[in-house]
């Protein structure tokens, strides 16, 4: 099966990781930005292009949510790596789209299929603005607008971390109430 636009662009968006990683160790902050504004951009049309003009593909469904966990959980690894991240936020931050994962997996099993959810929508969109936030902040500091950027990026990461496990739970839940419903049908 060719590639079409949607999966290139997804397969696109799981390089930008380790380029943001590079950058964020080079201190490289509008790089950085830059390619995260690219990575987010290519997380909207993937999914866009692929509904509008009839390119969903099985490979596609594959590829878009793990190009999306990957750039943004390898992102944050770069974060960690320059000791912007703590390690407890960095695991519930991981943790979540592997439990997501494996419990799609095991639902699909029991003739359960689990949807994408809004706590997901939004949890995407809380880490996307906490990385660049962060960017965005050392970019000020450097341009002197904003002094000790490192209180207010404990903050972003803080209110990223607590969405990511919100959004664990939501999908956990999710999950007991759609196999106690079939349970209860039975």
């Amino acid at each position: 099966m060719p590639i079409n636009l949607p999966n290139l662009l997804s397969i696109t968006r799981i390089a930008f990781g380790p380029l943001c990683i590079w950058l964020l160790t080079q201190e490289a902050w509008m790089a950085a930005l830059l390619v995260m504004i690219v990575g987010e951009v290519t997380d909207f049309l993937d999914g866009f292009i692929a509904r509008r003009y009839s390119q969903v593909t099985a490979l596609g469904k594959i590829i878009d949510p793990m190009a999306d966990s990957l750039y943004r959980q390898i992102v944050f690894i770069g974060f960690h790596a320059v000791g912007l991240l703590p390690t407890w936020m960095l695991v519930i931050l991981f943790s979540r789209d592997i439990i997501v994962s494996y419990l799609r997996v095991v639902s699909e099993q029991h003739g359960i299929t689990l949807s994408a959810r809004q706590s997901g929508k939004i949890k995407a969109l809380a880490q996307g603005f906490a990385q660049m936030g962060v960017v965005i902040l050392f970019l000020l500091e450097g341009w002197k607008v904003v002094a000790n950027a490192e209180q207010f990026v404990v903050w972003l990461f803080l209110v990223a971390t607590a969405v990511t496990l919100w959004s664990l739970v939501d999908y956990s839940m999710a999950v007991f109430q759609q196999r106690s419903a079939i349970q209860n049908k039975s």
